[in-house]
């Protein structure tokens, strides 16, 4: 069945749950009214259910600038303070990761909460105690379907795709909640990327970089910040997923401590690579329920899993590698400036945009290619990658736009905020040292910066602003930060 078919099913079975309960008085949401619907009409049926003056959803969004909050309340019955003080005691709950019941002004607040994300119903005076269980289960049912929602999309989105053009999230996401479903377990799935091709003598006299491997599936019972996360390189999971370590169990965490606030989960967990042939693309971390291996049909499903996802992951991570490769300079692994270009051209029609651009350019690049020999340039230009993609965020988009030139695209920024950015990569890259072949020489560069709407009204008119503003730090002495304008 799709899932276009199930959301309906679902939709129906839950309009009728909500006709039964008006017959037969308050009976709690049950699991027909999927938490997928959400915001409306869920919230509102679950509302109705318990005769709640209201129901909160409270989110701490990673993609976003600040939480996400979505309520339904009784307006006749509820003054804004009213509101006010639950938005504010629920967003402590959030935060404090705290569930429980609460008698306030309004009414008695029950709320749940876990992994940046809280939910609550606020009850009228006079409500029966005793069904105060009912409200518990169905406030840990909505938490739990507010943390798939972004999942649920991901995979509904994958169904409409051929096989063959899954993308390494959809891979990752359909087989944590596959072995979640048969083992009762939460699951992390990681993928290895590859590294790309390193121009001549870049890595002499070090090691080659190891390849990323990031986190592309989290199962439901998850702590969904880890999607797309870049796993420390000497974590265990890292290592198994590499190929560096073979299928073990530990005690601890395996990520590494990549989310610094996420609560850990006590007990075993069992580490296992992603095969194809001998070659692991990445791997999984299924935290044992109960500290039990599986045995039987359990490992049985577990083992058919993990070998129908090896070649699925793999032909994923080899498109995602074309499509960086179409997108991406060859070099540095940054943007390239076609990419670029595609960036201000179509963030414009999207309507305004806010943002700072700050142009960058390597000084006196020319002596130190004559001087050293274009492999040493290639590898400074490197260097000044890295320290670019270290100090910027990770909406931020950096780009390589010319032989030394660098773009840096920072959305929602000011330009004090992009001046600032800018400064900060001036001073990493003049205290850091670096040398060729044992021979030392100091690296600078130079930046200007524009932002919109302080320098321009529109985002296609701040490429020349920051151009100009480059110019004039150039023309100033180097390794300096000049805003456009000034």
């Amino acid at each position: 069945m799709s899932l276009v078919a199930v959301a309906l099913a679902a939709l129906a079975g839950a309009g009728t749950g909500w006709m039964l309960a008006r017959r037969r008085g308050a009976l709690p949401v049950g699991a027909g009214a999927g938490p997928h619907l959400l915001p409306d009409p869920a919230l509102e049926w679950l509302r109705r259910s318990y005769g709640a003056l209201g129901v909160w959803v409270a989110e701490l969004d990673p993609g976003e600038e600040g939480p996400h909050a979505e309520r339904i309340v009784d307006a006749e019955r509820l003054s804004v303070a009213q509101i006010v003080a639950v938005d504010r005691r629920l967003e402590r709950a959030r935060d404090q990761e705290q569930s429980g019941a609460e008698r306030l002004d309004s009414g008695t607040l029950v709320f749940h909460s876990g992994a940046g994300t809280a939910v609550a119903l606020l009850l009228s005076e006079g409500f029966d105690a005793t069904r105060i269980g009912l409200v518990e289960a169905d406030l840990r049912r909505l938490l739990d379907g507010v943390r798939r929602r972004p999942q649920v999309v991901a995979l509904a989105q994958a169904q409409t795709q051929e096989a063959s053009l899954e993308s390494t999230g959809s891979v990752g996401l359909r087989l944590a909640y596959q072995l979640e479903r048969v083992l009762d377990a939460q699951v992390i799935v990681a993928a290895t990327e590859a590294l790309g091709e390193s121009p001549p003598d870049a890595t002499l006299g070090s090691l080659p970089p190891l390849p990323q491997v990031r986190v592309v599936g989290v199962s439901g019972r998850g702590d969904r910040r880890l999607l797309d996360t870049v796993l420390p390189e000497i974590c265990d999971l890292a290592r198994v997923a590499r190929g560096e370590s073979p299928q073990l169990t530990m005690v601890g965490d395996p990520l590494g401590g990549v989310v610094a606030d996420r609560r850990q989960r006590h007990g075993p967990v069992m580490l296992l690579p992603i095969l194809v042939g001998d070659e692991a693309f990445g791997a999984v971390a299924v935290w044992l329920p109960g500290g039990r291996e599986p045995m039987g049909a359990a490992l049985a499903e577990l083992t058919e899993a993990l070998a129908n996802a090896g070649p699925r992951l793999a032909r994923a991570l080899e498109g995602d590698k074309r499509t960086a490769a179409a997108s991406s300079d060859r070099l540095t692994g940054l943007a390239n400036r076609r990419r670029f270009d595609d960036l201000i051209a179509q963030a414009e029609p999207r309507g305004p945009r806010e943002g700072a651009l700050v142009y960058a350019d390597l000084d006196r690049f020319k002596l130190l290619n004559d001087t050293l020999g274009h492999a040493a340039g290639d590898a400074a230009l490197i260097h000044f990658a890295r320290i670019i993609q270290g100090q910027i965020r990770g909406d931020d988009m950096a780009a390589r736009i010319g032989g030394e030139e660098f773009a840096i695209w920072l959305p929602k920024a000011d330009l004090e905020t992009g001046a600032r950015i800018a400064e900060r990569i001036r001073i990493k890259l003049g205290t850091t040292p670096w040398d060729w072949k044992g021979r030392s020489w100091p690296l600078s560069a130079s930046f200007g910066a524009a932002a919109c709407p302080e320098t321009g009204r529109t985002l296609k008119l701040l490429p020349a602003q920051a151009d100009a503003a480059l110019y004039v730090a150039k023309k100033s002495g180097r390794n300096r930060v000049e805003r456009a304008g000034s």
